[in-house]
């Protein structure tokens, strides 16, 4: 192919190839016109410059109307494929163009916090430039699905390195509170919760992949201190947690800011433990540390201050515990 010619075809538009698949498709100029909403007479310079530009008649006149000439038939495989190219480019444009400019942002969240943390999103409206965010809960494959991009971002304890993925400690959460049964007969050691005492019943706990998924600080302190725990039980769902706390006569910590939402629960209590208490359950090393987990900058769908944005959120949930 000359350089002439290869100018000559890459002035032709797109429309004029699609004037020529419909042709070569239906045999008719008129079917052309129809098709693509236009006058004949535009079919008609369309198939003139066509012609031009590919010295050929590419077609001939027939009783049944207009047939290819051989170059066309070598001509139709290409431009199809063509067509259909940029077909596929439109509907892409149409797609992005027409799609909701503030994509769902998949975060997962350690089931401890999920509830505390939906409040605090749905109540900011700072967040309406991010769009909807979708909270899953923070399970084993979580750090996978965020390297793949199935999901964007954890809120998590697990810190275990992962090929790719960046950890940003956000803080921990100092304060611990107790919830069991609204009739359970802890209650009658207030204000004196202490650990030794909460040993003595059931012991529940919801499981946090990093943090106490190997060993809960209560089942440690007891070994420590040369206590039996009566039991303890690790569930993995909230519902079961509360379920268990109403029927199994077992007790569970929870975390500061989760703390309105279980008082609210119907036939839960809740109450702080005692600061020397918590320092005996945590020690230097037992407290949970949040930590962000996310892709590389280069691989994130959510821009630098979107970031800011639920960092902060994060940050302020955290130290209003």
């Amino acid at each position: 192919m000359t350089n002439h010619t290869l100018k000559k075809i890459s002035e032709l538009d797109v429309f004029c190839l699609l004037v020529f698949k419909i042709i070569f498709q239906t045999g008719h100029a008129n079917s052309a016109a129809k098709e693509l909403n236009v006058s004949a007479p535009k079919i008609s310079r369309c198939l003139t410059m066509l012609r031009t530009t590919f010295d050929d008649e590419l077609f001939y006149r027939r009783q049944l109307g207009l047939k290819p000439t051989p170059l066309a038939e070598h001509l139709y495989e290409p431009i199809c494929q063509f067509c259909d190219s940029v077909a596929k480019i439109e509907q892409v444009a149409f797609e992005v163009n027409h799609f909701d400019s503030t994509p769902i942002l998949n975060i997962a969240v350690t089931p401890g916090i999920m509830a505390s943390l939906s409040l605090v999103l749905c109540n900011n409206d700072s967040l309406k430039s991010i769009g909807k965010i979708r909270l899953h809960p923070w399970k084993d494959d979580s750090a996978e699905l965020i390297h793949s991009g199935g999901l964007d971002l954890g809120l998590a304890f697990d810190n275990s390195h992962h090929l790719d993925l960046n950890f940003e400690h956000l803080g921990t959460l100092d304060s611990v509170y107790l919830a069991g049964n609204s009739r359970h007969p802890i209650w009658e050691h207030l204000p004196h919760l202490s650990l030794d005492e909460i040993c003595k019943h059931p012991f529940l706990y919801l499981e946090g992949k990093g943090f106490n998924d190997k060993i809960d600080p209560l089942e440690l302190y007891c070994r420590q201190s040369g206590i039996e725990l009566l039991s303890v039980e690790k569930v993995k769902g909230k519902e079961q947690w509360y379920s268990n706390l109403l029927t199994m006569g077992s007790l569970a910590f929870a975390p500061a800011v989760e703390a309105e939402i279980i008082n609210n629960m119907p036939g839960i209590r809740i109450e702080e433990l005692p600061e020397a208490e918590m320092k005996k359950l945590h020690g230097d090393m037992m407290s949970p540390q949040y930590y962000l987990i996310e892709k590389p900058t280069s691989h994130r769908r959510y821009t630098v201050e979107s970031r800011e944005m639920i960092i902060n959120i994060i940050k302020g949930l955290l130290t209003s515990s």
